[in-house]
């Protein structure tokens, strides 16, 4: 078994009462404040892509009939055409989601329990509670004292990236707790090698959420050793999860090593962006992670006595180097939502080399317990004035309100239009799938002799047509694509709300 690191001595003792009534209060909190500003329902492609495969999986089924307006011929159009985001086409006239269904799953089983309008922001608050809870954990395992191992809660918890994929339905969060526990019982299976048995398993489900979760492997390694009766119980511990994704890909895609993505993903990957992605990194990690994750580059050098630092440093460098790679990550700063799962390591071992730093060069009269008491409460409150100006400037904890458009969208539609109406749509194509029976088109795979047949297909048939646009979907639908006499008759926060009439008899 790895020793903790020389540095690092933990006095082994009971938190007072006064300590875990103010550590639940702060969770209480932290529970309020998420369910304050949750938005987690079908929204764009990833969020309603979730929810209508967990529809799907939840009535024992892995497709759905396209909605195609009767008397249009699928061939005479691009194969997405009827397709919402978040599904690819099987057949012309079935479909499939894309995503993973670890979340789907999740979101499955919860509603089983509370209903389908709950299950959403209760999986996410829940996971999100998790992921914080969780960091408490892992600095104590990494050999930090108590005080500061719930700092790295606080960081965790208090970055705004963290409450920008809190509060929507996304997998991001939901990925991170299950990459902290997995870890940690690859970790514990070093005193006690049951703990691999439930890594396996929490692994499985880590790469049911998100399948680049696999390549935690290397920190599991280092933690697992040459041991084989831990990696044997690795391996039976993940053997339901794989059994379920090979009979799901098999029953959806025909193919029990295919995916929903297909071969979509692989130019999406190049070396080219490594240098964009990195400046990217520089730019904003600062910021997400505080000063305090930055200060991990120091791990291999101070740490390098311990296993524990260098799991870590595995855990930090393939999720970091893997999506480095990846085109869309260094495009927007919401986009390091893919390094969400690296991100307690990071504070953790940014926290790991302070107190390391602290323990041997700090004078003694500066480490006695009022003081170092003083400080933690003079930290939390930095990090939080830190935070707070970023939350509101980023939007990071309204972005979940926002998402209450794509519900509100549909619900007007519903209410406002006649059930025989045809959409033409894009960005709200998911929501519209999850909310309503409306059979729809996409615009954004239309040109203007496509959009003549789907409009004399509504005239012949005596059907309205309607369109529901965003505002950056507005001029390229109405003017490059769809181009007609289109007179907007309502609007729905930002998104508003057209309907084509036919052009007059000559």
């Amino acid at each position: 078994m790895d020793s903790p690191p020389a540095t690092t001595t933990i006095q082994p003792s009971r938190p007072s009462a006064l300590s875990r009534a103010l550590l639940l209060a702060a969770f209480i909190a932290y529970t309020v404040f998420l369910a304050r500003h949750i938005g987690a329902n079908a929204g764009g492609s990833d969020s309603s892509g979730y929810l209508n495969s967990a529809r799907l999986l939840a009535h024992g089924t892995t497709a759905v009939p396209q909605r195609i307006p009767a008397g249009l011929d699928p061939k005479k159009f691009d194969s997405f055409t009827f397709i919402p985001l978040g599904f690819r086409p099987l057949s012309p006239q079935q479909m499939a989601p894309t995503y993973p269904i670890g979340l789907p799953l999740g979101l499955a089983a919860t509603a089983s329990v509370t209903g389908w309008r709950l299950a959403p922001p209760i999986l996410m608050i829940v996971s999100a509670l998790a992921a914080v809870a969780l960091m408490i954990l892992l600095g104590r395992a990494a050999g930090l004292p108590r005080r500061w191992s719930i700092f790295g809660a606080l960081l965790l918890g208090a970055s705004p990236l963290t409450t920008f994929m809190s509060v929507q339905l996304m997998s991001d969060i939901p990925a991170t707790a299950a990459a902290t526990a997995t870890i940690l019982c690859a970790w514990y299976s070093r005193t006690h090698r049951r703990w691999a048995l439930a890594a396996g398993a929490l692994l499985a489900i880590g790469v049911l959420i998100r399948p680049s979760n696999l390549i935690l492997i290397a920190p599991i390694a280092l933690c697992l050793g040459l041991d084989w009766r831990r990696w044997l119980l690795l391996g039976l511990g993940g053997l339901p999860g794989a059994l379920i994704q090979i009979i799901y890909n098999s029953a959806a895609y025909g193919n029990p090593l295919a995916s929903g993505y297909g071969s979509a993903l692989g130019h999406l990957f190049t070396v080219g962006v490594i240098p964009l992605t990195f400046a990217h990194y520089l730019r904003w990690l600062p910021i997400l992670l505080t000063p305090v994750g930055i200060a991990a580059v120091a791990l291999p050098w101070l740490g390098r006595r311990s296993l524990f630092a260098w799991v870590l440093v595995a855990w930090i460098a393939v999720i970091f180097g893997f999506y480095a790679c990846y085109w869309h990550t260094h495009e927007t700063w919401w986009f390091l939502r893919f390094l969400l799962p690296a991100f307690p390591a990071c504070l953790v071992g940014g926290l790991w080399v302070i107190h390391h730093l602290w323990e041997n060069y700090a004078k003694v009269r500066l480490r006695t317990p009022l003081v170092a008491r003083n400080l933690t409460i003079a930290a939390a409150f930095v990090i939080l004035a830190h935070s707070y100006p970023w939350h509101g400037r980023l939007g990071a904890a309204s972005v979940g309100k926002s998402e209450l458009v794509y519900p509100e969208t549909i619900a007007w539609l519903r209410t406002h239009l006649p059930a025989d109406a045809i959409i033409m749509n894009m960005q709200t194509s998911g929501a519209l799938l999850y909310y309503s029976d409306f059979q729809f088109v996409r615009w954004d795979m239309l040109n203007p002799a496509r959009f003549s047949l789907i409009t004399a297909n509504a005239l012949a048939a005596h059907r309205p047509v309607f369109a529901a646009l965003f505002p950056f979907e507005v001029k390229d639908a109405l003017e490059a694509r769809m181009p007609g006499p289109w007179k907007q008759i309502a609007a729905v926060r930002d998104v508003t709300i057209w309907q084509w009439s036919p052009p007059p008899a000559p």
